[in-house]
């Protein structure tokens, strides 16, 4: 193999590894995002029938969360928890 081949081959790993994170990152933000909807439903109801279906759907839904984040640290990404964690910033004072 020649320099050139060399760098092409590395050129279209990396792209391949770059479409692989961003998809997973934007996995992670439908996730975040439905966790959120489900917490907005759990506050909504007032039905005992549907408060236990919104936290079995809050319990898939955080699990579903979970699962992304781990497999964000199996790859090796480095992700700034501020932007994964949204609502543990919210009690946070700033300084």
């Amino acid at each position: 193999m020649n320099k050139y081949n060399i760098v092409r081959h590395l050129i279209a790993k990396n792209s391949k590894n770059m479409v692989r994170q961003k998809k997973l990152l934007n996995d992670i933000e439908k996730a975040r995002q439905e966790l959120e909807r489900c917490r907005i439903y759990f506050d909504a109801v007032k039905d005992p029938y549907l408060v236990d279906y919104a936290i079995y759907m809050e319990e898939a839904a955080k699990s579903k969360y979970m699962y992304l984040l781990n497999k964000v640290r199996k790859n090796g990404l480095k992700i700034d928890y501020k932007n994964v964690f949204p609502f543990l910033n919210k009690n946070r004072k700033t300084s």
